[in-house]
């Protein structure tokens, strides 16, 4: 099924893009006041160029044919998050060490836009992925995967209830013994 957008702008509506833009400009006014602009050269870039890939991927996304294609951007995206989630962490850490003279509220507070970008884009995949599976439009191998996924929460839960009931537990093994050890 070909994904089509109704309002062909409608990623500005995204929370997540719009929080991805914020994400962006505090990225840039971060390295601008608090990294060196000729030893901080490749960080700064790097951050910069991470933190605006988060936004473009999902613009990018958002207009491609199909829904995995879109959910594959939006994992790109949140990729590049992950990027510059590392850098930011790393220079929390040398914050720590006194190798470096930042603002921890201003690190503190670009890391908590990062983190719930970060579960915003999971939510938002997972959504998309849902649709996918009712629109049968996910891939085989992910449907497959999935339904494997789901037989051993079945399972699992299935043996929590016999252990419960009945004093059984299914070891590593296969084999069906009563908690004391006794083979039933």
């Amino acid at each position: 099924m070909v994904y089509q957008p109704k309002d062909p702008l409608g990623y500005k509506k995204l929370l997540t893009w719009k929080q991805a833009g914020e994400i962006y400009h505090k990225t840039k006014d971060f390295t601008k006041k608090y990294l060196n602009r000729t030893t901080d050269r490749r960080l700064i870039a790097h951050m910069d160029d991470s933190a605006r890939s988060v936004q473009r991927n999902i613009e990018e996304g958002y207009k491609r044919a199909t829904t995995k294609e879109y959910v594959e951007f939006l994992g790109f995206s949140r990729a590049s998050l992950e990027e510059l989630k590392g850098d930011v962490e790393e220079l929390k850490r040398e914050w720590k060490e006194g190798v470096r003279w930042v603002d921890k509220g201003k690190i503190e507070e670009l890391l908590d836009l990062i983190y719930g970008e970060d579960c915003m884009m999971g939510r938002q995949i997972a959504s998309l992925e849902r649709k996918m599976v009712e629109e049968k439009t996910l891939p085989q191998k992910e449907m497959i995967m999935r339904s494997w996924k789901l037989d051993k929460l079945r399972e699992k839960k299935f043996w929590r209830s016999i252990k419960d009931k009945f004093g059984l537990e299914k070891d590593e093994k296969g084999r069906i013994r009563k908690n004391d050890d006794e083979k039933e």
